[in-house]
Formats: C-alpha cells, sequence, structure tokens
C-alpha cells in the first residue's frame, strides 16, 4: 500500500515531568512512541488519546489544524514544533473532538456496510 494512502493516526501524548503535551501523526504509534523518548528532552510519555484516518493525508491536515489551533501555547523547551503547554479544559476538548471524530467515521462505515448489502 503507498505510504499516502495507509492509515495514520492523530495522536495526544503527554510528558510525565514538564506536564505538556505533543500533538503528531504516526502509522505506528508505539513505535513513534519510543522514538520521541530518544530523539526529545523528555520523560516518561503517556498516551492521552488517539483517531485513526485512512489516509496520512487527512491525519496531516487535523495535524496542522490543532497545530494551528494551539500555536499561543506552544512548548519550545522540548524541542519540535509539536509539543504545547496546554489546560485541561483544552486537552479535553481536543480529546472530545478525536472521541466524536472516530464515533462519526464509525457511523460512517456502517451505513456503507448497510448499503453495500441491500
Amino acid at each position: 500500500m503507498k505510504k499516502e494512502i495507509e492509515q495514520c493516526a492523530l495522536y495526544l501524548i503527554q510528558d510525565t515531568i514538564s506536564g505538556d503535551y505533543k500533538i503528531g501523526i504516526s502509522n505506528n504509534p508505539g513505535e513513534r512512541k519510543k522514538e520521541i523518548r530518544l530523539q526529545y528532552n523528555v520523560g516518561d510519555l503517556k498516551g492521552i488519546s488517539i483517531t485513526w484516518f485512512l489516509t496520512r493525508n487527512e491525519a496531516l491536515h487535523w495535524e496542522a489544524k490543532f497545530h494551528e489551533k494551539f500555536k499561543l501555547w506552544h512548548s519550545p523547551a522540548r524541542g519540535g514544533k509539536e509539543w504545547f503547554s496546554l489546560s485541561s479544559k483544552q486537552v479535553n476538548e481536543f480529546i472530545e473532538w478525536m472521541r466524536k471524530s472516530t464515533a462519526d467515521r464509525s457511523d460512517k462505515i456502517e451505513i456503507l456496510k448497510d448499503l453495500l448489502d441491500t
């Protein structure tokens, strides 16, 4: 399968030492978490939320949207442009969006299955 059309996750993880959050994408979040530990100045990482997209481009689109939304809370201390100092309200709203995004895709899949079965 071509890289641009393989499934890709949008994830939110937290550095347990600083409390900062990383918003990123990966087709292998478990492996990416290991890479982040080596790449950035972080402690233990806590997975907060994840949602999957059918294409990498779709995940990239939403990652860019959330990076833009939270740009005023960017945390350069962690290095890179994907780390943010977010409030619990911001985190909870993001998690809720991720849940809704996942549920919406699941609903659409069920509708398509019903249409194909008829």
